[in-house]
């Protein structure tokens, strides 16, 4: 959620403040809905002082009603935007920037059909001989069973006949897969372990010519198609997979952002210029005609 944040922070205003809010128990595990807009709900929430033009960005579920006490609490100043689906209140938010795939369609949201990241991209370093194979795991809606670890580990190894290959998992990768990787110490395949960096994380899809990423995260794909690179989509366990995934696999095809994966690697390489000057014209539009001041004049963005 920070990485979002962070994204959407950078897109509109480089210098901002970061908050992390502190739920109380109390009110940690309670439905959305039932969670009251008020400070005390809080332990830190009192310490956010306003007193002047801020935009104020949220995401996830303990932040919704945060966003709407401050909002209430500093309304005269506050321009408040939630990042997701909030699933109450929608009309208590000036902006809400949710998934293409989420439908949700309503005068104050903008959908954007890549996900919001704040990964960091250096230009003009593309090693011809690099791939990456950005690997998932088992979530909600894939299994990844033992037979989908089998079918990557043998495209790994047919890959690094012929490129580097840096193996890059998520933190839902089992570790007995990675470790079977290791084993095999080949020169050709890297494991990138440290998934709590990301600026050697944005380095890797930097450098490398191709980017492959398992079709099990919408995240992933996101920022392996905002290197620039030329993006191929994994995919598995089809008759499981959500139709809401299958509709952003579907659109991000028919933008010419991605192929499915071959062995040729014959993919698009993805003009983001016009997506990303698009969505940042959206988002800066909103906020102006709402607010009816240049956002340089803005004091400071809070992110929750």
């Amino acid at each position: 959620m920070k990485s979002q944040i962070h994204g959407l922070a950078n897109l509109i205003n480089p210098n901002f403040q970061d908050f992390d809010i502190k739920i109380k128990s109390l009110f940690e595990k309670l439905p959305i809905h039932l969670i009251p807009s008020k400070e005390f709900v809080y332990k830190n929430l009192d310490e956010i002082k306003i007193d002047g033009r801020t935009i104020v960005i949220s995401c996830g579920k303990k932040s919704v009603k945060a966003s709407i006490a401050l909002k209430k609490k500093f309304k005269p100043f506050v321009f408040n935007i939630h990042i997701q689906n909030p699933k109450t209140h929608f009309e208590l938010f000036d902006l809400i920037i949710c998934p293409e795939h989420d439908n949700l369609f309503k005068p104050n949201t903008i959908s954007t059909l890549l996900a919001l990241h704040n990964i960091k991209f250096t230009k003009d370093i593309r090693n011809q001989n690099k791939i990456n194979f950005i690997i998932g795991g088992s979530s909600k809606y894939f299994k990844f069973k033992e037979n989908i670890f089998h079918k990557l580990y043998d495209e790994i190894l047919f890959l690094s006949n012929k490129y580097k290959v840096n193996v890059i998992p998520s933190r839902r990768t089992p570790l007995a897969f990675i470790e079977k990787l290791k084993k095999m110490n080949l020169k050709n395949i890297y494991i990138f372990e440290d998934q709590f960096n990301p600026v050697e994380y944005g380095n890797l899809l930097s450098e490398a010519e191709v980017q492959i990423v398992t079709w099990d995260s919408i995240s992933m794909i996101s920022e392996a198609i905002s290197s620039g690179a030329k993006t191929l989509i994994f995919p598995f366990e089809e008759k499981s997979c959500p139709k809401r995934y299958k509709n952003f696999y579907d659109r991000i095809i028919e933008e010419n952002f991605i192929s499915i994966y071959n062995r040729n690697l014959q993919a698009p390489n993805p003009d983001l210029d016009k997506y990303n000057s698009e969505l940042r014209s959206k988002i800066l539009n909103k906020i102006e005609s709402n607010l009816s001041f240049k956002l340089n004049e803005s004091k400071r963005i809070n992110t929750q």
